[in-house]
């Protein structure tokens, strides 16, 4: 950590990024229109309740990306040299230049690659490209945080535009987590993704009018930031008091460590599984299991000596920097691939193929265009502390 970053968590996001990837290329054999794909749907399904599901558990991983960006988020505005509006700067400059770049990518794939639905794949990735590139369509990407239909040229960017709200009022999150005792500093968030829940649940039983006003845009729905805000308090109120927890950690015998890994692994992983197995269903009750699990597990990987050990391999590291293109750029690629070989070559090939091309794509862009986008988030936040403190020096 000398150079700041927390290494293992870098790893935690990278492997993160890759069990997102992979969940959604089992995705592409579900609902098919061919027995032999939805086959191979039901294989995957049934190896979902071993540990290897955790390879493609897409959602968990969203929800840890969450907890892990209101973590990293805290120690950034711990900074006493940053205010607000170079901590916005930094931050609208680091999500939004991949995230233009994105875009572009995704409206010409749906302008040029685009034919018609691919025969014997299912509804979820056959609509995606689906809609003709349109002004208005392209006017609510550009303009990243409105509510919208995010499916149209890159479907993983509805976390992106929840996570750039957030960003946004996470300050004042802050102050509030700095403010509360622990006990007390996550009940408001928890209780805010309850209430939530519940009233889209009325809305969606009385539909039209209200329906719109509260689901409006889908996972890009305002009352959706609402609902997400729990997971980035959970990882703000880890980093406020991560001394303390880190000196109760390592001060446990190593077999209660290990039970804390073990209970990680379960909530984040297992008990979701078990809920829905049991015909349970419901967003709330599986989402708080997995970011309870996504906590606890992010302070095993920060304090564990072996865990940080294996995280710190470069493999791991490398997917780590890698992490944000690979996230944006996959679905970009996996639909390239679809259009452009499915049918001339086994769809597992295709896949094969498609994944290839996104470690390579997504090398490129981290060094193209993300690693450039945060040398100019880092000059536009020192340039503009800077002028913060000539200004307070001429006062």
């Amino acid at each position: 950590m000398a150079d700041g970053r927390i290494r293992s968590l870098d790893a935690m996001r990278g492997l993160a990024a890759v069990s997102v990837v992979l969940s959604h290329y089992v995705l592409v054999v579900a609902h098919a229109g061919r027995p032999r794909y939805e086959r191979v749907y039901h294989w995957f399904h049934w190896l979902s309740l071993s540990p290897l599901g955790l390879l493609w558990a897409g959602r968990a991983a969203v929800l840890l990306f969450f907890v892990l960006s209101g973590y990293v988020l805290f120690l950034m505005l711990e900074r006493p040299d940053l205010g607000y509006f170079s901590y916005l700067k930094k931050r609208i400059t680091r999500l939004y230049i991949p995230y233009l770049a994105a875009i572009g990518l995704g409206i010409a794939g749906a302008a040029f690659l685009y034919a018609r639905p691919m025969q014997g794949l299912g509804p979820w990735i056959n609509k995606f490209w689906s809609w003709p590139p349109s002004t208005g369509a392209v006017v609510d990407h550009v303009g990243f945080i409105d509510a919208f239909n995010s499916d149209r040229y890159d479907f993983t960017i509805w976390t992106l535009v929840q996570e750039m709200r957030i960003s946004l009022i996470f300050p004042l999150m802050v102050l509030w987590v700095r403010r509360a005792s622990w006990q007390m500093a996550w009940l408001p968030f928890a209780f805010a993704a309850a209430a939530v829940v519940f009233v889209r649940g009325v809305a969606q039983g009385l539909g039209g009018t209200w329906f719109a006003l509260v689901m409006g845009g889908g996972l890009t729905a305002y009352s959706a930031t609402i609902y997400y805000l729990a997971p980035f308090a959970l990882g703000a109120l880890l980093a406020c008091h991560r001394d303390a927890v880190r000196r109760r950690y390592c001060a446990l015998p190593p077999r209660a460590r290990f039970g804390i890994a073990l209970l990680a692994f379960a909530l984040y992983f297992y008990l979701p599984r078990g809920l829905a197995a049991l015909g349970d269903h419901r967003m709330l009750v599986h989402d708080w299991p997995v970011m309870i699990g996504a906590a606890l597990g992010l302070v095993v990987v920060s304090y564990e000596g072996a865990i940080k050990r294996f995280c710190e391999h470069g493999v791991f590291q490398y997917l780590g920097r890698i992490s944000y293109s690979l996230y944006l750029f996959h679905p970009l690629v996996l639909l390239a691939a679809l259009h452009l070989l499915y049918g001339r070559m086994a769809l597992a090939s295709v896949l094969a193929v498609s994944f290839a091309a996104t470690i390579l794509i997504s090398d490129l862009a981290y060094r193209w265009i993300e690693r450039p986008a945060a040398q100019v988030a880092r000059r536009l936040g020192e340039g503009w502390v800077a002028r913060e403190v000539r200004t307070t020096s001429a006062k």
